[in-house]
This record gives C-alpha cells, sequence and structure tokens, in this order.
C-alpha cells in the first residue's frame, strides 16, 4: 500500500508544492492577508504547518527504513596467508587463501522485515491523516474565535456611537435646563467604559488573528482582516449516524495499522529466531606443493543462549498495549462525538432563541427608551439599565454563535474528509 492510496492526491500536490513556498518564506517580510476565507486559510494550513512536515518527513524515513530491511546482506572478499615463517631460511610451507563468503538469511526474515517497516511507513501515513484533520479541526477553531472577535469589535465600535450620541443628547438637556449634571456625568462615564470596552476588544480581535495564524502554521503572517460570518447554516447528521461513522475515522485507521505492525513485529521477531546461515567458497594456495586447491566452509550459529525470546516477549506485549490503544481511541472518540453534539446543540438553542426572542425585544426596548429619553419621558437613570441589557444581549447573542462554528469544528472532524 502507497502512501498515495492513503491520503488524497491533491493533498500532496499541495504539500509539493509547500518545498517551493518555503523558500520564498525564509525572507524576512511578512506576508498580510486581507479578506482571508476559511478554505483559504485551511490551504495555508496544510502547506505551512510544520507538524505536516514533519509528518511528511517521518513518513520518508519510515520509506528508507523499509527499503533497507528488505536489502540482501553484501557478500565478504576474504583473504588470509597461513604458516607465514619468521626468518628466511624456514621452510616455504605458506598457504594462501582468497575468496568469497555470503551470509543467507533463513525463516524469509527479510521479507518480514521489510513488510513490518512497510507497515510502519503506514502508521506513519495514517498520522498524517490524523494530524492533517486536527489542524483543520484548530483552524475553524481559531477561525471561528477570530470572527466572533472582529464582529465583537464592531459590536463595541456600534455601541461606542450610541453612548456618544446618548452624551450629545444629554448635554443639550442639561443646557436646555432638562436634566442635571449628574446625568451628564453617568453617561460621560459609560463613554468612557465603552471606550475601554472598545480598546480590549481591538486587543482581543488582534491576539485571535495572531492565533489564527500560528494555526496556520506561520506567526508571522499578518492576517488584517477575516471573509465569513458567524451566521451559517449547520447540517448535522443525527448522532447515530455520526457513531456508525467513527470506525471509519482517521483515528481508527491508524489504530488498527498499528495493530497490524506490532503483529508483524512479532512475526519479524519469530523469523529471527532461525539463525542466518555462511557460506564460504575459497581458492588456496600450497606452496609447499605449488597446488591449487580450493575450500568450501558452512557456518551456522547455535542458538544457546539467545534464542530471541526477550525481543518475541516485548513484540507480543506491544501487541497487547496496541490492542488495548485501539479500544482507547474507539472510547475517545465516542467521548468526544457525544460532547461535541451536546455542546453544538446548545450552543444552537441558544443562538435561536437570543435571534427570535431577545434580540428583536431588545432592540424595540433600546429605541423606544432612547425616543422617550430624548422627548424627556424618562431620566437616565432608566435609560442606562435598558442600554446595557441591549449591549449585553448582542454580544452574547455573537459568543453562542462563536461557541456554536467551535462545536461544529470538532463535530466535522468526526464526519468524515474534510
Amino acid at each position: 500500500m502507497t502512501i498515495h492510496r492513503l491520503l488524497p492526491v491533491a493533498f500532496f500536490a499541495l504539500l509539493g508544492a509547500a518545498a517551493v513556498s518555503a523558500a520564498s518564506d525564509a525572507q524576512p517580510a511578512t506576508r498580510q492577508l486581507e479578506h482571508l476565507t476559511l478554505e483559504q486559510a485551511l490551504e495555508l494550513a496544510d502547506l505551512r504547518q510544520p507538524e505536516i512536515a514533519e509528518a511528511v518527513a517521518l513518513i520518508e524515513a519510515a520509506e528508507g527504513r523499509a527499503r533497507q530491511a528488505g536489502a540482501f546482506p553484501n557478500p565478504e572478499a576474504i583473504l588470509g596467508a597461513q604458516q607465514i615463517p619468521f626468518s628466511r631460511n624456514a621452510a616455504k610451507d605458506q598457504e594462501y587463501v582468497a575468496g568469497i563468503g555470503q551470509t543467507i538469511p533463513l525463516g524469509s526474515r527479510l521479507a518480514k522485515a521489510r513488510a513490518a517497516e512497510l507497515l510502519d511507513r503506514e502508521v506513519r501515513a495514517r498520522g498524517l491523516e490524523v494530524k492533517r484533520r486536527e489542524i483543520h479541526r484548530r483552524v475553524r477553531s481559531a477561525f471561528a474565535t477570530a470572527l466572533y472577535q472582529e464582529q465583537a469589535h464592531q459590536a463595541q465600535n456600534e455601541i461606542l456611537q450610541s453612548t456618544t450620541r446618548a452624551v450629545a443628547t444629554t448635554r443639550a438637556r442639561l443646557e436646555a435646563g432638562d436634566a442635571l449634571c449628574e446625568d451628564l456625568a453617568r453617561v460621560e462615564m459609560d463613554l468612557a467604559r465603552a471606550q475601554v470596552e472598545l480598546q480590549r476588544a481591538e486587543s482581543l480581535r488582534e491576539q485571535a488573528l495572531v492565533a489564527l495564524a500560528s494555526a496556520m502554521g506561520d506567526a508571522s503572517l499578518a492576517v488584517k482582516s477575516l471573509d465569513g460570518t458567524l451566521e451559517m447554516a449547520f447540517e448535522i447528521p443525527t448522532l447515530e449516524t455520526l457513531a456508525a461513522s467513527l470506525y471509519a475515522q482517521p483515528e481508527s485507521a491508524l489504530a488498527e495499522a498499528d495493530l497490524r505492525a506490532r503483529t508483524a513485529r512479532v512475526d519479524l521477531a519469530k523469523a529471527e529466531r532461525i539463525p542466518d546461515v555462511k557460506v564460504e567458497v575459497l581458492y588456496h594456495r600450497l606452496e609447499a606443493s605449488r597446488e591449487n586447491t580450493f575450500d568450501v566452509a558452512l557456518s551456522i550459529p547455535l542458538p544457546l543462549f539467545n534464542r530471541n525470546q526477550g525481543r518475541l516477549r516485548e513484540a507480543r506485549a506491544e501487541v497487547l498495549a496496541a490492542e488495548a490503544r485501539a479500544r482507547m481511541t474507539q472510547n475517545e472518540l465516542t467521548a468526544r462525538l457525544r460532547e461535541a453534539c451536546l455542546q453544538l446543540n446548545t450552543a444552537l438553542a441558544s443562538s435561536r432563541a437570543l435571534q427570535t426572542e431577545i434580540l428583536p425585544r431588545a432592540e424595540l426596548v433600546v429605541k423606544a427608551a432612547e425616543a422617550r429619553y430624548t422627548l424627556g419621558d424618562i431620566s437616565l437613570a432608566e435609560l442606562l439599565p435598558v442600554r446595557r441589557e441591549w449591549a449585553a444581549a448582542r454580544l452574547s447573542y455573537l459568543e453562542s454563535l462563536r461557541d456554536a462554528l467551535v462545536a461544529w469544528s470538532q463535530v466535522k472532524s468526526l464526519m468524515g474528509p474534510n
């Protein structure tokens, strides 16, 4: 099984382009991104995220080990001399040998070693897909948070403008003798508070954009603005449908591949108990009689002290550990799915209630209160709580949408290819 069968071809095309992109990214200039969409953010994460580059490099390393594991041992050149005298007057009884020795692995050890390394490569390839989906989940979550902070900043700016108008109205009433100085002081205090909240929202917006760039794999990217909305339609499958698809998730495939790889290590450990045979064919020159002969030797290690029992025991224990990890993976996936669905349903119910029941009424109440305050029918003390409730309702609605998108990013990562 090749890596290209494990992951989408388009994804590897992106990874190929990453090498070209990396050379240009070595420049210290900061790239600015305007109107960044979620799809563009995900593509940038595929290209720039170092975790993906590391996983691809580890797959290449596993490919090299698989190739090396199946290589046949090199032959040995043998040169030797026997009965070499210390004095010149000694009899010429020297013997010279030259030949080749070859170690021959038995028990299909090479094939099993290569099979084990190929399965290890598959494990790393499956791990790459798991890593990529987790990165996509983080990017979706960071994008949702950045969108929320961007729209929260806009809401705070509108609150500031509304408060500024209230200050102007109060000053006009004060000049007309229809308001007190303390009324102006209270509304100016609200204006100062709105200015502080706007500055805080601006800071949180910048932090969220930096976090998004970091999630994409390059914190030096300057994300200036986003193109998207918190209000989106969700087509949520039933919990039963999602639960049925858990066994097809990359995490499950990774656990199964790991189990197969550990089982292959058991087969390899069994094969390694059979010692390799070494065959030697030597040309033998007898100097005393000036005769040419040849020798044939066969050597077989005797497995008296090392029968590879420790390695076999280790491999079998690793299979048991892999089986336990597979069960843990299914348990974690099920728990994550149930929690994400509960969070998503709660956030969606909250956003619907705020959008259809609370926000329209809050808008109606605040407009009526501001009109009555302008006409002098109510005092500032009655207007300010209404305005604060209206502002809190708007921010609560945005928070509920942000929570829904974050929960959706978790559910999306459990729905199949993303």
